[in-house]
């Protein structure tokens, strides 16, 4: 049965066809271009991917429906909504861009820097602090404008995935 999938990458949308094949193994439809991919699961945050003879391995983490993944290469960051989530969310876009904004650790890792304290305004896109995850140095970003409402964390300090960083208004 083939899922079709929108796919946010740096404010690109793509729709995506994803059809299992077999156990492990997809084909994926992006852009008109097709791969058969064969997905293994290596460890509970990490995967192996098979894809053009190429072997690639990542570690990754969840926030709602973006994901974060860290390879050797780099960072990708991307959403991933299927129908009835791509429908959910039009249906509150307007709630959510006047709502708070929390941002939460992705994964387990270290605050390297803050950059932001309570009661500054930050533009959509705004480093608000660094973040050492796997030895990659990640800058977290706000994703509307608004007000820091509180900033839990402090340069130094190890948190768990999950973990509360930042609250803008």
């Amino acid at each position: 049965m083939m899922k079709r999938y929108l796919v946010i990458r740096e404010g690109k949308e793509s729709f995506v066809e994803v059809t299992l094949l077999r156990e492990h193994v997809f084909r994926v439809v992006m852009n008109g271009n097709a791969h058969e991919i064969d997905v293994r699961q290596c460890t509970a945050d990490s995967l192996s991917l098979l894809m053009d003879n190429k072997v690639s391995d990542f570690s990754y983490g969840f926030i709602d429906d973006r994901i974060e993944l860290h390879s050797k290469n780099g960072a990708y960051r991307f959403e991933v909504l299927n129908e009835r989530k791509q429908l959910a969310r039009r249906s509150r876009r307007k709630r959510d861009e006047t709502g708070p904004e929390v941002i939460k650790a992705f994964m387990p890792g270290k605050i390297v820097k803050v950059h932001v304290a309570p009661g500054d305004k930050v533009a959509a896109g705004a480093g608000l602090l660094i973040m050492e995850a796997m030895k990659m140095e990640n800058e977290i970003k706000s994703r509307r404008p608004g007000t820091v409402r509180a900033v839990h964390v402090a340069a130094g300090q190890t948190v768990d995935n999950g973990t509360l960083l930042i609250e803008i208004d």
